[in-house]
């Protein structure tokens, strides 16, 4: 994986001169005739070499390292970026590629690309305006069916006691083991099961306007299954059929598209199984196969549509809980088929190896996760019918503790699995779940206080 100070290889170099011209990714595909996938994954890696975050900031980057040369900057590479900025929207801007291994013959293409793109969005113009009519149209039609269809009421959310939850407008139907994430401030919700059985709805709560609608249906129903946005989709990784088998169908959701697309299929049929990103690459980790608990781990690479296994987990588990921290994927909790867990571990996807973190206060499983401000909160749980969790709780890793989460339903119920967690900004959603009298329909927030300064939890079960 790319590393911070490594050399930009050739076909990166290609890259960073496509987006010092001001080329968007599906333009830098063309140009350089590959997919716009592979050219998010080049971009991360130049973001990563470079230590920047931006399109802007690679270009800086780039003068400074001596990638690039750009008219106009000065002689430490201190160009105008707001200058710069203007001028890439406007008609791109000549390039000099001066880093290792480059030639001018290399990149001639790339520049006289550069020059030619303006002609290109003249005609893109024209053919804007030749269907603004339809526009028009289309944009009536469909205020005209706004207005016939039925608003719903504004919904102000309720305080449950003196803690940090909120009740919000519930799901249209009680539902638990799920699929959930989010991408903006719209929260998925994706799959599980209700008193009808498996399904594959797709549900959307809007965080600002609380109001939840529908999207396209997941093409194969499943529970048991989780999610996570990568590069603007949502990938549901396996699952539980219909029947109660274990499926090893991955598909991805579009939001911008409202569409689904299948993508390569799981080395083998898991169900519970954790699923993770890095920001650039996939994971799974343990779940169930039908028939015995695992312990395997795998990682998805986009650009290349497949899998490949990694390092397996220190142990078997499944209905686990996780998320990204601090370079590293912290997958917690769990049950291996005969009791539930506690354990912690640490996966490192630069070294591809495990280590331990310190265990959860109460063993847990089927509990959901997000992670805010680098803080990985850990929502409910408890499938074991003897289970007694009455709070939820926060792993911070800078000084490695785990914090009680005070959580009014959990004092209850005494346990909560099957709920589907997401984050939207400092706010964390608990959709729906299991309890002694069946399905919820509840759509809870908690708001934790992002810049207190936690102590470690005592005895008296304090929240953090």
């Amino acid at each position: 994986m790319a590393e911070i100070g490594e050399t930009l290889s050739d076909r990166e170099l290609d890259v960073l001169v496509c987006v010092a011209t001001g080329a968007s990714n599906k333009e830098i595909a063309s140009d350089l005739n590959i997919s716009q996938n592979t050219v998010k994954v080049h971009l991360r890696n130049i973001y990563t070499k470079l230590g920047v975050s931006s399109r802007t900031e690679a270009t800086t980057a780039g003068m400074q390292q001596g990638y690039i040369t750009i008219p106009g900057s000065n002689s430490n590479g201190e160009a105008n970026i707001e200058a710069q900025d203007a001028q890439e929207a406007a008609v791109g801007i000549d390039v000099a590629v001066t880093g290792p291994g480059s030639t001018a013959e290399s990149h001639s293409s790339i520049k006289e690309q550069s020059k030619s793109r303006s002609w290109r969005t003249a005609g893109l113009l024209f053919l804007l305006l030749l269907s603004a009519v339809a526009i028009a149209v289309m944009s009536l039609q469909l205020w005209n069916q706004s207005q016939t269809a039925a608003t719903p009421e504004p919904f102000v959310e309720s305080p449950l006691g003196d803690s940090r939850w909120l009740a919000s407008r519930p799901m249209p139907e009680g539902r638990a083991d799920m699929a959930v994430a989010a991408v903006g401030l719209d929260i998925y919700q994706i799959g599980g099961e209700t008193t009808a059985g498996v399904d594959g709805k797709v549900r959307v709560f809007d965080s600002r306007e609380r109001v939840w609608s529908e999207a396209a249906d997941k093409p194969t129903a499943v529970t048991g299954s989780s999610a996570v946005e990568l590069y603007g989709e949502i990938y549901v990784p396996g699952g539980l059929l219909t029947d109660g088998r274990p499926t090893d169908v991955v598909e991805a959701y579009s939001p911008s598209q409202n569409a689904w697309r299948p993508i390569a299929a799981l080395p083998q049929p898991i169900a519970d199984g954790l699923a993770l990103s890095d920001g650039a690459f996939l994971y799974l980790f343990g779940g169930w196969d039908g028939d015995k608990y695992l312990d395997t781990a795998y990682v998805y690479d986009p650009s290349a549509n497949s899998w490949r296994p990694l390092s397996p987990m220190p142990e078997a588990a499944a209905h686990t809980a996780g998320g990204a921290l601090t370079g590293e994927l912290i997958v917690a909790g769990g049950t291996n088929g005969q009791t539930e867990l506690s354990t912690c571990y640490a996966f490192e996807p630069g070294t591809e190896k495990w280590s331990t973190c310190p265990d959860m206060l109460l063993p847990r499983a089927g509990a959901g996760s997000a992670v805010i401000l680098n803080k990985l909160y850990v929502i409910g749980g408890g499938l074991d019918s003897e289970s007694e969790i009455s709070f939820s709780e926060v792993y911070d890793p800078s000084n490695e503790t785990w914090q009680v989460v005070n959580t009014p339903i959990l004092k209850e119920n005494l346990s909560w699995p099957g709920a589907g967690v997401g984050q939207v900004e400092t706010h964390i959603y608990a959709l729906g779940g299991r309890r002694a009298d069946g399905y919820m329909d509840d759509t809870l927030v908690y708001a934790p206080l992002v810049y207190q300064t936690y102590i470690p939890a005592a005895s008296s079960g304090n929240e953090e």
